[in-house]
């Protein structure tokens, strides 16, 4: 694909999936827009009375996780309610697990069409097929081997279901679903510049939320064994998602460190050289991310680059409002982790000899 940025890829998601529907004969109705707030679905179909929401989910590796699933399909329960919709489709190109699929017992008006349903009504059209392995092949960036073949789908089941209008169950009241994110982002944000205890616990109480389902054995405040360094918080990588596995395999790193700085300004190469020392790949403990309040500055990025360039060490670094924006991801069930993914793709694109 030339001249895209993975940047907009949901967007062109988005766009590929309502292309799908109007060629399968749907009337696609556009809901957003500026000005207009988020109303917990990206279009309808069918027009009024609104027959269906859809909410299209771009993940950035192949397996999505469980907790992404259940956050999105709570999500757009609430929102097909509030919208008086018969039924919703969350539509994701990722493939999903027969545990994942089974979630859907607890919403009868709900469907999900996932890598291979929704590879089967993008065959039909040879321009939608081509898009559609394109777009996902962008982003999954970090996948080390070729797209596999979409499974066997009755397509007889699928028309059957796009053309059926479903008899609506007991109507209930639309619950908004949790914004834990949220809360953390706020927290976050209420702790004073400078003051270094509190945000480092709202900070890492933001990256166990963030990580549940990709990290165990959080420890914080981890010391070397020669008690010479400590680090704010390490975890060890236990993910099949395609951004921790090219960690561990492509930078040695089973291991991740935290560090969390609450300075007034942006950090600066002091503060990389300072978590570099505490990278050790030979002892699988070759990345980090660091959360600062503002960010890095133009020294430390190039540190960062120069640390990666010449010893293999990883550091990413996330300012608060970026970790608030993966935040707001997670509540909504979509792919936090694509800002560290598109954040590594630059890094790795641009770095220099």
């Amino acid at each position: 694909m030339t001249d895209r940025s993975t940047m907009n890829l949901p967007y062109l998601f988005e766009q590929l999936v309502e292309e799908i529907f109007q060629f399968h004969q749907f009337l696609v109705v556009r809901v957003g827009g500026p000005g207009v707030r988020d109303l917990g679905y990206d279009f309808a179909l069918d027009g009024t009375p609104t027959k269906a929401v859809v909410e299209a989910k771009l993940y950035r590796s192949l397996g999505a996780q469980s907790a992404n699933i259940s956050q999105a399909l709570e999500r757009l329960e609430s929102s097909r309610l509030r919208a008086e919709a018969e039924f919703g489709i969350l539509v994701t190109n990722s493939r999903l697990t027969a545990l994942q699929k089974s979630r859907l017992q607890r919403y009868s008006q709900l469907r999900i069409y996932d890598y291979d349903i929704l590879a089967a009504l993008a065959a039909q059209e040879p321009g939608l097929a081509r898009r559609f392995e394109e777009i996902t092949r962008e982003a999954l960036t970090f996948r080390g081997e070729d797209l596999p073949n979409p499974a066997p789908v009755e397509m007889s089941t699928i028309t059957a279901d796009l053309g059926l209008a479903w008899t609506l169950t007991e109507s209930h009241e639309p619950v908004e679903p949790p914004a834990k994110g949220k809360a953390l982002c706020d927290a976050i944000h209420a702790v004073p510049e400078t003051v270094s205890k509190p945000f480092e616990v709202a900070c890492s109480a933001a990256v166990r939320y963030l990580f549940a389902d990709h990290l165990v054995a959080f420890d914080d405040q981890h010391g070397s064994h020669t008690k010479m360094h400590f680090f704010d918080l390490v975890a060890r990588i236990a993910s099949t998602a395609d951004f921790w596995q090219a960690l561990i395999t492509d930078f040695r790193a089973r291991y991740i460190v935290f560090e969390f700085k609450n300075y007034k300004k942006e950090i600066t190469q002091r503060e990389i050289y300072t978590t570099e020392k505490y990278l050790y790949p030979i002892a699988m403990r070759g990345a980090a991310i660091i959360i600062s309040r503002h960010g890095a500055d133009q020294g430390a990025d190039k540190a960062m680059r120069g640390a990666l360039r010449e010893s293999g060490k990883l550091i990413l670094s996330l300012s608060v409002s970026e970790l608030c924006q993966m935040l707001e991801a997670r509540d909504k069930g979509s792919d936090h982790l694509a800002l560290l993914v598109d954040k590594l793709d630059a890094m790795l694109m641009g770095l220099e000899r």
